[in-house]
């Protein structure tokens, strides 16, 4: 490591946040650890890292229960054309129907993104570059996009780049290991 890429930790650590450095074993371990103890934290990881995670989490299973489903080619569009992100491959998502008849999918996740967070947040994750987002037990709603109710069910989510690897998910527990 170059001194000039302690920068970077230093700031990380001087805003109160911990930077940990260690094999790919205890990495992952910890992950798995957080996704059972039902704990919420956000990892940013070597897309192996985290995709060895999503892995042992998103079962056929439980890919079944949720109701994950590969987001189709023309959401992914609306999401460039209507919300300026630019296609970032195929994504997964699982779709929540409110009580109203509201739809909540990928679409309606990246909004409230750019509502919750702003354009350049959402646009600095996609663009990063060899690291994956992995959100582990989210804490923020998901929102009805017709009468505003919080949405009791979860949403979960993957976006991959476009030569497959993943840059951004979710996953909740910490019933993860019953199923």
């Amino acid at each position: 490591m170059k001194p000039s890429e302690l920068d970077s930790i230093k700031v990380a650590v001087g805003n109160g946040r911990a930077v940990i450095s260690a094999d790919d074993s205890i990495i992952i371990a910890m992950m798995l650890e957080t996704l059972k103890s039902g704990r919420s934290a956000t990892f940013y990881v070597p897309p192996a890292q985290a995709q060895a995670v999503m892995r042992s989490y998103y079962t056929p299973r439980r890919v079944k229960e949720i109701g994950m489903e590969t987001v189709s080619k023309e959401e992914r569009r609306k999401i460039e054309s209507e919300l300026g992100v630019k296609d970032m491959g195929p994504m997964f998502s699982n779709r929540i129907q409110c009580a109203c008849g509201g739809i909540y999918g990928a679409f309606e996740f990246m909004d409230q993104g750019i509502r919750q967070h702003g354009r350049e947040w959402v646009g600095a994750v996609v663009e990063l570059k060899k690291t994956a987002v992995l959100r582990i037990n989210p804490t923020q709603d998901a929102f009805c996009p017709t009468c505003g109710d919080i949405l009791i069910t979860g949403h979960w989510y993957g976006m991959h780049a476009p030569n497959g690897t993943l840059i951004y998910g979710c996953c909740s527990g910490p019933d993860v290991f019953a199923m």
